[in-house]
């Protein structure tokens, strides 16, 4: 049975992915790097939308938003200092940097549902990260910046753990998603990624109402979405995806009872301690 836990103290590699692996959700309170990351990703926002980015819907429109949530995306990803207290919250809950691989923070920008459109922006609909990486042993991370509301966060859905539910994975191919980028091609006609075909029982959902600063720990194999934006304020969250090469190397991962996908995505993700590729596409 899925459990929802509260965490203020380090949890060893071998222990915390065992229970991420069997379906728990963990939220790691105030860790010291989260905050540091937080208030650091906030200077940005300032920067980019202003004194109160979660009122830029109000001075952006929809494909303004989107722009400056990409260079934003960029200039994270450039901040050393980002680097360095993201790093710090994932030691402080116990991660190996030396054994674990990432794929790269990630800010999503949500703003309320009329202006949210574009890839950053837009709400994700319900599906398991795992559908597009076929990684098993893939754990998922996810912070607010700024307070959320139930009305504007991210919803699990625990009680699909293990039920499989109908979507677009099958046959579902990343070379061809990469494919179509690399030459400016529309993805109209094919899945981002894949998604679920029918949208699942919306009182299965819970909406995580966590505290900036916390960190929220839970298997890529959780079926999971955007909750739509009903709120005036812009919602603004972190996000990143590890896993354990010992893990994924002896089979320790969680199950997979619907994805279809045709490829497995090792190049996504990197040694945290240097940057060395856990594998190539296969």
């Amino acid at each position: 049975m899925t459990a929802i836990a509260l965490i203020t103290a380090p949890l060893d590699e071998a222990t915390r992915n065992a229970r991420v692996y069997r379906g728990d959700i963990l939220v790691f309170r105030q860790l010291a790097g989260m905050r540091a990351l937080r208030d650091r990703v906030a200077e940005h926002l300032r920067r980019v939308m202003g004194d109160d980015p979660e009122s830029v819907h109000r001075a952006m429109n929809g494909a303004g938003i989107e722009a400056a949530s990409n260079a934003l995306r960029r200039d994270l990803g450039r901040d050393e200092a980002i680097r360095e207290a993201l790093y710090a919250a994932l030691r402080e809950a116990g991660v190996e940097p030396g054994r674990t691989y990432e794929d790269g923070l990630k800010l999503r920008v949500q703003p309320p549902a009329e202006g949210a459109r574009g890839i950053v922006t837009e709400p994700l609909g319900a599906h398991r990260d795992t559908w597009g990486s076929n990684v098993m042993a893939q754990t998922n991370w996810w912070s607010p910046v700024m307070p959320v509301t139930a009305e504007r966060t991210i919803a699990l859905l625990p009680a699909y753990f293990a039920r499989p539910v109908a979507n677009n994975s099958t046959g579902w191919d990343l070379a061809e998603v990469l494919r179509r980028r690399r030459k400016g091609e529309p993805l109209d006609d094919y899945p981002f990624l894949p998604v679920v075909e029918e949208a699942p029982d919306p009182s299965e959902a819970v909406a995580m109402e966590i505290e900036p600063g916390d960190l929220m720990c839970f298997s890529g194999a959780h079926l999971h979405a955007s909750v739509p934006n009903t709120t005036d304020r812009t919602r603004f969250s972190l996000e990143i995806r590890t896993v354990n090469a010992d893990d994924a190397a002896a089979g320790r991962c969680a199950p997979n009872v619907d994805g279809r996908a045709v490829r497995t995505a090792w190049q996504w993700f990197r040694r945290l301690s240097d940057g060395e590729r856990l594998g190539g596409m296969v």
